[in-house]
């Protein structure tokens, strides 16, 4: 069972596959079924912080494996898997007993995103609002498509229209950041009601090997810059943008079975939290959360 707890604090890194606990407002609550929650402060969190690597997450196809080690149950909605439409993973899907539609970014198997992949995206936000059913979104992507043809076939505007159709969106939606957040495809999965990330997922406009070759020109102080940008996991989860940090051990590629199931937990108990919530109150939690981001602290 579930109840309403607030959930106005600060995010928090988790130690095991486990809820975190807040107190106070609309989209908040808590799962008697889970392990109790583990907090890491202080001295505890900047080892962790320490201990993160700049690196890619994953030699895997993210989403897929979330799946196919996650979910109880899953129905592939996606296309032939080839092509442009393979950046794309769309599914109906149970975690933890809690239905939700699947949309994915397929990093490994479908490269960078044109705008093809991103009217697929917009498809699958506007079947979760059609079945009344709350959006998972898998973020892990090496970015867009930098072609004329992707330019022509209006990438900027689908990013756009993804961003606007994500952040209204009527029903319950959950990011994860499961590996490469990179460019406009990625910032377009991100405006939901929570964010998950994992330890060694980043997000940025511009990844840190491009700042490197910018300002230095080489790539080999990407890791520098990567800290000077703030894109990675404990960075975000810092300015507001993460909510929870999903714990690798010491890598999702070497325990992948382990952390899609540590990770489908986590998912199963924000996506609970939300549907008990007052729809009214859950979207006015949302709009005012990235109406104030970026902005100094009042």
């Amino acid at each position: 069972t579930f109840r309403a707890q607030n959930r106005g604090g600060k995010g928090v890194i988790l130690a095991h596959p486990i809820r975190p606990e807040r107190n106070g407002g609309p989209g908040s609550g808590r799962s008697e079924a889970l392990p109790r929650a583990m907090r890491r402060p202080g001295a505890n969190r900047e080892a962790c912080v320490s201990e993160q690597r700049f690196k890619r997450l994953l030699a895997l196809d993210t989403p897929a494996e979330l799946l196919r080690h996650g979910a109880s149950e899953r129905v592939l909605l996606s296309g032939t898997g080839e092509g442009e439409a393979a950046t794309t993973l769309l599914a109906l899907a149970r975690f933890d007993g809690q239905p939700v539609v699947l949309l994915g970014q397929r990093r490994q198997t479908g490269g960078l995103v044109g705008p093809g992949a991103l009217r697929e995206a917009r498809r699958g936000m506007a079947l979760a609002a059609g079945l009344q059913l709350p959006l998972v979104l898998v973020i892990d992507t090496a970015g867009p498509a930098l072609s004329e043809e992707a330019e022509e076939g209006g990438l900027a505007g689908e990013i756009a229209r993804c961003l606007s159709e994500l952040v209204t969106l009527e029903v319950p939606t959950v990011s994860v950041l499961l590996g490469q957040g990179s460019g406009g495809p990625a910032l377009a999965m991100v405006p939901a009601d929570r964010m998950l990330a994992a330890l060694h997922g980043w997000l940025a406009p511009l990844p840190p090997e491009g700042a490197s070759a910018i300002v230095f020109r080489d790539t080999d102080h990407a890791p520098e810059l990567a800290a000077a940008q703030g894109v990675r996991s404990a960075d975000l989860l810092r300015n507001g943008i993460v909510d929870v940090i999903v714990p690798e051990h010491p890598d999702a590629a070497d325990e992948p079975a382990e952390f899609c199931r540590r990770l489908a937990r986590v998912i199963a108990t924000e996506v609970a939290v939300l549907r008990s919530a007052p729809a009214a109150g859950r979207m006015t939690t949302r709009l005012a959360r990235y109406r104030r981001l970026g902005l100094p602290p009042r």
